[in-house]
């Protein structure tokens, strides 16, 4: 064979081999599922693979050569076999290959792991499935780490962030701005992070915010006919409400179904009366304006106070939520669902005047709320993962660390803060690092006035254009369903391919434009052209996805209530929720 030929040979033979061992390392299930841990022996079978591979596409390379010079130099029919053959066939004599086409098949094999071995010593990583092809700004390595985390999910041992969400509620209790629990358990936080996740910094800075203490509040609705004459209801007064007189407020109950209806009766229906806003809850968003504007409106006609029934679906007949309220002159508070019926059946009966026993509803309202303007100085909590090429980016993940002062604040949203510490504290844990840096945030005061978020971009206003990505979580932890985003075109496909192809075994993989919302505390790095996303769970009773009918009513069913406690959150939805996002999040720092 001339020298020119053998170097063809060589040259098709390595080319032929790498093909072969690429589709050879995607067969072995164990590197495939990533199942050995040990990087030196995933190596060497790599490397063994790829050399077989190699020497057996010489082989074949060699054999169609020979049968290619028996046919030119012989008329005869070719033989049934071809190749060359490490059997006698009868008759034959046994033949040996050349010590030159040996010679090629070694160099070909020793120069096929002299490349592997310089891959594996420079990337640190081993090669690699087709899903490199899936997304061509992605390393190998990255890929390897988000198959970690993604198989981490699965981990049932793994129960971390529950159990330090249980702790914390259960030493300090809620977490309402400017409040003594809310200090304490940042201070936790920060102590447990510093001290037990490794690779992370842990750090808290300045946020001025106000205080609201709800003080005693009773609500009673007058019936002659009860044994007492009255019914004791429950209430609770609604976030940055006036108080009322000491002595109380004694009324009359109008109720009211829409702004347009209050603004029908005008003054001389309102005017010295409480109103009472009965709309029923049909989504959060289409509720909430009465909560938030009532008190604002029914002053304007005179009305002495305003009562607001509940946001939570209507089958939480007899729960009570709290939540922010514009400041007014006049007080508000929230009853339940059944206490706002009560009081409509009793205002219709009285209208229509068929007996004597069907009296106005009335009731007598006594609040003892106060509101400090800059009262103290609390803080955001900070958690940094370094990044190792690009560490002045930043990735954040984010959800809100203050709650109301009702229930401890599991749900709403210390699951979603503990969300964001256990992606960044499980993406440490595999003892990858990442690209860029990630950077987890607890945001302060995200239920009345975004104190925690405007603080931090007042702070890092000199580096909010090395922020790549912002995703905020607060609308529920549960089973993982994916992403609510708010970027250009270019970023929502890539997110599209990777969610679709990284994390269908475990979900969180979907994408959205328009659904959701990002978050109150990401609006204003949204705003400012930060990418930015909302992580979005199923509701895990009906298993309905964001934008589907009755998605959010299990969130709203706990929401700002006293039922807001650790039972609300299963362990293993939020393992699984926290490695979605860590892949997520490992997947964008590399972007």
């Amino acid at each position: 064979m001339s020298d020119s030929a053998t170097n063809e040979l060589l040259y098709q033979a390595a080319k032929r081999g790498a093909e072969e061992a690429k589709l050879m390392v995607q067969m072995e299930p164990a590197l495939a599922a990533g199942e050995n841990n040990d990087a030196s022996s995933y190596n060497q079978r790599v490397a063994y693979l790829v050399n077989e591979a190699a020497i057996t596409a010489a082989d074949k390379i060699i054999q169609a050569e020979k049968v290619k010079q028996r046919s030119a130099s012989s008329s005869k029919q070719p033989e049934k076999h071809t190749g060359y053959l490490r059997y006698t066939p009868l008759g034959k004599p046994a033949e040996t290959p050349s010590l030159s086409k040996r010679l090629v098949v070694f160099f070909i094999g020793l120069l096929v792991l002299i490349v592997t071995a310089f891959m594996f010593g420079f990337t640190g990583c081993p090669m690699l499935s087709k899903e490199a092809a899936l997304a061509s700004n992605t390393r190998p390595c990255t890929m390897q780490v988000v198959r970690e985390l993604v198989q981490g999910g699965f981990n049932t041992s793994n129960t971390v962030a529950w159990d330090r969400l249980a702790e914390m509620t259960d030493l300090y209790g809620h977490r309402m701005t400017a409040s003594a629990g809310y200090d304490r358990s940042a201070a936790w936080v920060v102590q447990v992070a510093n001290e037990q996740d490794k690779g992370m910094t842990a750090y808290t800075e300045p946020v001025w915010v106000n205080e609201w203490k709800r003080g005693s509040e009773s609500l009673h609705l007058l019936i002659p006919t009860r044994p007492d004459g009255l019914v004791e209801l429950q209430m609770l007064g609604l976030g940055d409400s006036v108080s009322t007189p000491s002595e109380g407020i004694e009324a009359n109950v109008i109720p009211v179904h829409s702004f347009e209806e209050l603004s029908q009766m005008g003054n001389s229906t309102i005017s010295g009366n409480i109103v009472l806003f009965n709309f029923p809850y049909t989504g959060y968003g289409n509720t909430a304006k009465f909560r938030m504007k009532g008190a604002v409106e029914a002053e304007k006609y005179g009305a002495r106070a305003v009562l607001v029934r509940t946001l939570t679906p209507n089958t939480s007949f007899y729960s009570v939520h709290t939540g922010k309220t514009t400041r007014a002159s006049i007080p508000a508070a929230a009853i339940s669902p059944a206490d706002a019926n009560l009081i409509e059946r009793m205002y219709e009966r009285a209208k229509a005047h068929k007996s004597p026993t069907h009296v106005h509803p009335r009731v007598k309202l006594a609040m003892s709320s106060q509101l400090h303007e800059n009262a103290t100085q609390s803080a955001n909590i900070i958690i940094d993962l370094p990044g190792a090429e690009k560490p002045e980016e930043i990735v954040l993940l984010s959800g809100h660390f203050d709650s109301w002062d009702v229930g401890v604040g599991a749900m709403d949203d210390g699951a979603g803060a503990f969300l964001a510490w256990e992606a960044a504290r499980m993406i440490a844990s595999t003892g990858a690092v990442p690209r860029r840096t990630i950077r987890v945030v607890m945001w302060n005061n995200e239920e009345t006035m975004q104190r925690g978020a405007k603080a931090y971009f007042a702070q890092h206003k000199h580096e909010i254009k090395h922020h790549r990505f912002a995703i905020e979580s607060d609308i529920g932890v549960f089973e993982p369903w994916g992403l609510a985003v708010a970027a250009d075109k270019q970023i929502v496909q890539q997110l599209e391919a990777y969610g679709a192809h990284f994390l269908k075994a475990l979900g969180g993989g979907n994408i959205t434009t328009g659904v959701e919302d990002p978050g109150e505390d990401i609006a204003i790095l949204c705003d400012s052209g930060v990418p930015c996303a909302g992580f979005l769970s199923l509701n895990p009773e009906t298993n309905a996805a964001p934008g589907e009918p009755q998605w959010e009513n299990h969130y709203f069913r706990y929401h700002h209530a006293n039922s807001d406690r650790i039972e609300a959150i299963d362990k293993h939805q939020l393992r699984r929720s926290a490695a979605s996002l860590a892949a997520w999040a490992y997947l964008i720092a590399d972007l």
